[in-house]
């Protein structure tokens, strides 16, 4: 067979174009919309567990017309306008990059973004927007590390000094409800991480770090994991991806639950209510997550409530 010579490279892009749009609609035709339904694209920031979940558990609970895309390591502008050619109803945007990716390159289309702290701050409101806030309320976290280790008095919280504010006043509230005494540690950035754990996490009997932009890091996190360790204290976190990693426990949205929410708000917007005008909420369930062996290198056994009550990780 003779190969034909590469054409132009304008040729190439409209001949990639054009593949990215039939593939689309190769896929599109494999399942039937909702009556009156168009497309619903649903945009990843990135190939992440947590964000894959969170996909599948949308597309079990939509089963329409679904275009599945990945933003990838970089913004790359020209998916915008290859979404924008698809005229889909809404975006469903996994992820904070995916959401101001969609907001600021396809901005009169309707965003239902999911798997976002402090959507408020993010600037992701307005007359186009809303979707389902990644937000878990300190007290269902407090709790969930009470029920692993119901023994815990002093809890050492690190947060940004700015962004994380309003999370601390309501751990504060929180603890409080709870007879916890709540050591508050705000920092500028984690450059003064190292040099604020000598003092604060003197006498304490678990950490706490929560999806705060400033301190929510890999860094940050393997450095109080190996505190707590160290020192055979609990570490609660936000996400079961690091209660696998090490973590005693967290308190996270249900992917399945927030896939159903997302599809029911998907759902009215395409029966003609405006974004803006449909609140965003949060998951309406959480789960706890444990650590089984991260409970006996710190001297402990899960409680059988525990057991029962959460997802625990062997």
């Amino acid at each position: 067979m003779k190969l034909l010579p590469a054409g132009p490279a304008h040729e190439r892009e409209g001949m990639a174009a054009a593949g990215f749009l039939l593939a689309v609609a190769l896929g599109l035709a494999a399942a039937p919309s909702p009556a009156g339904a168009g497309t619903v694209v649903v945009l990843r920031s990135r190939a992440l567990g947590v964000y894959d979940s969170l996909a599948a558990g949308f597309r079990a609970s939509y089963r329409g017309s679904v275009a599945d895309l990945v933003l990838g390591e970089a913004d790359d502008p020209a998916l915008g306008s290859r979404i924008a050619a698809l005229h889909p109803d809404v975006v469903v945007a996994v992820g904070l990059r995916a959401a101001l990716f969609t907001r600021d390159q396809l901005a009169r289309t309707p965003l239902v973004f999911c798997a976002v702290q402090q959507p408020e701050r993010r600037g992701l409101q307005g007359v186009w927007v809303t979707g389902v806030s990644g937000d878990v309320p300190p007290e269902t976290e407090l709790a969930a590390l009470k029920t692993a280790a119901p023994d815990v008095r002093r809890v050492v919280l690190f947060y940004g000094r700015g962004s994380g504010a309003p999370f601390a006043r309501a751990a504060r509230a929180a603890a409080a409800s709870l007879e916890l005494e709540l050591i508050e540690v705000p920092l500028a950035d984690l450059s003064e991480l190292a040099g604020a754990v000598r003092g604060a996490t003197e006498g304490a009997d678990a950490l706490w770090l929560p999806p705060d932009p400033v301190v929510a890091a890999p860094e940050a996190f393997h450095f109080l994991l190996k505190l707590s360790l160290d020192r055979r204290i609990p570490l609660l976190t936000f996400s079961d991806a690091l209660v696998r990693a090490g973590a005693l426990a967290a308190a996270c949205p249900d992917f399945n639950v927030v896939g159903e929410q997302l599809a029911e708000i998907v759902r009215r917007i395409q029966a003609g209510e405006r974004p803006g005008d449909i609140p965003v909420s949060r998951a309406r369930r959480v789960r706890w997550w444990f650590n089984r062996s991260t409970a006996r290198a710190l001297g402990r056994e899960l409680p059988l409530v525990a057991v029962k009550g959460g997802e625990v990780v062997p």
